[in-house]
């Protein structure tokens, strides 16, 4: 018995070594973190611990393996049967394998010799700018919360001039919810380095008072220049298409590479520069101070990428407090789809989701012309606290005719560990206990072409407007 016992004891320890054999972190692990993960974890970025080096990775192996093995990290978890994007962040089941034999083996170093050269990361800037632009500082308080914030900042191009990446950085990343960036035409009367507010009247939880109207949209004059300046904020920030953010700051993603599509942004020099900033307190008052930096173009392009928001049917998309509710407890509510035709041939490059707290998943078609369907994206386990932007590898041909159908499911029952309070309804809001529905679609045009005219949002009836032949 004894001679069976150190038998069996001898095989344990053999198949414990050999599990875990050769998987090192400089051979195996480093890559890995290299493709997928240190855009994130290091100093300086969003992530709370650095996975640049052997000694700073080490403590959190364990805690690796579960966020892998769960399909908690990295962000973004697409489903891989639809689309092939840029920054897919998403690991393969090798890789989740590979971290976890790692982590199971004691997380070993191995050889220094193993490891790739260290990833070149640019200090501060995902981007290299060629200028940079400083907001005004904002007290961030402490506790409670800070309603979205609108400023506007003179252009700082005197031409038109061609841009290939707007990127923009918080000064405290831990504290910004999410912040945007557009250019709109200029108007006089104007006020800027102000932050402006909508004064939403909400009760000591946050919500909006029941009976209350939401305030119109502010506008950016003060009192004695109403009669010159009287246009609201809609109208100022939008061209008559739904106006998507030419540069976007979200935890986790990087900036929008125009470049990458042989495209460039156009910024007509008789516009202003327009900051949507939203913060969110983090326990200790913060002061924030957002920097812009801009990219510009070596040549003018022959051909331009437009960012464009799709809004939700009903009467003010998801501000429609009768059409867009998610009744409380409700586990899987389907929200208005998002329709649009296209009136010109274009391209897909790049899709964006954003939802909140109660988001659940989103799905974008395509209806080509003969009625066939394709899907061209799913994300089916959305997290809100990585508010991801996709850009396709290769573009998508989009002939004229072509419908595009984007729907979302959210989540308001005891399931949901992120919701609240689901004992109440849930409206749209800007707050992430409220909910937004804003897929954004990134659309290639030559130049020259009115981004107006591309397609006709929410047309038709919705009972007839999606009548597929055949899909993928």
């Amino acid at each position: 018995m004894r001679s069976v016992g150190i038998a069996l004891c001898c095989l344990l320890l053999f198949s414990v070594a050999a599990f875990g054999q050769g998987v090192t972190f400089n051979k195996d692990v480093l890559p890995i973190l290299q493709a997928r993960c240190q855009s994130c974890h290091r100093p300086g970025e969003v992530a709370p611990m650095s996975f640049l080096s052997y000694q700073t990775t080490r403590p959190w192996a364990k805690a690796m393996k579960a966020a892998v093995i769960e399909r908690k990290m990295p962000p973004g978890g697409l489903d891989p049967r639809y689309g092939h994007f840029v920054e897919n962040f998403s690991l393969s089941q090798t890789e989740i394998d590979t971290i976890a034999k790692w982590a199971d083996a004691g997380a070993v170093e191995g050889d220094p010799k193993d490891a790739l050269p260290p990833v070149q990361w640019v200090e501060g800037w995902r981007s290299k700018p060629d200028l940079v632009i400083e907001a005004p500082p904002f007290n961030v308080p402490a506790k409670g919360w800070v309603e979205n914030m609108i400023m506007v900042l003179p252009n700082p191009f005197k031409k038109d001039t061609w841009v290939t990446t707007i990127e923009i950085r918080p000064g405290v990343p831990a504290a910004m919810h999410h912040a945007g960036v557009r250019f709109a035409p200029h108007m006089d009367g104007v006020k800027y380095g102000k932050f402006y507010w909508s004064d939403i009247k909400r009760d000591e939880t946050g919500i909006h008072v029941p009976g209350q109207p939401r305030p119109e949209r502010v506008t950016f004059c003060s009192a004695d220049q109403k009669d010159v300046c009287p246009a609201p904020e809609a109208n100022l920030i939008t061209d008559g298409a739904g106006a998507g953010f030419e540069g976007f700051y979200r935890p986790g993603g990087a900036p929008l590479d125009y470049a990458y599509y042989k495209t460039a942004y156009l910024i007509p020099a008789d516009t202003d520069m327009i900051l949507s900033l939203h913060w969110t307190p983090t326990g200790k008052p913060v002061t924030d101070i957002t920097t812009v930096g801009f990219v510009l173009a070596k040549e003018e392009p022959r051909r331009q990428l437009i960012m464009r928001a799709l809004k939700p049917r009903g009467n003010d998309g998801w501000n429609d407090r009768v059409r867009w509710r998610i009744p409380a407890g409700a586990a899987n509510w389907e929200a208005p789809p998002k329709d649009a035709i296209f009136n010109v041939d274009t391209e897909l490059a790049v899709m964006s989701i954003h939802m909140h707290e109660h988001g659940k998943d989103m799905k974008y078609m395509l209806m080509y012309p003969d009625g066939k369907v394709e899907t061209v994206l799913i994300q089916p386990r959305y997290d809100f606290n990585w508010q991801m932007t996709y850009n396709l590898e290769k573009t998508i041909k989009i002939p004229k005719g072509t419908k595009i159908r984007v729907m979302s499911h959210f989540d308001n029952s005891p399931n949901n560990k992120f919701a609240r309070d689901p004992d109440r309804d849930v409206y749209g809001g800007e707050q992430s206990w409220e909910e937004m529905d804003a897929p954004w679609i990134g659309l290639i045009l030559p130049k020259g072409v009115d981004p107006k005219n591309v397609y006709t949002e929410n047309p038709g009836d919705e009972a007839t407007f999606w009548n597929p032949t055949q899909s993928n």
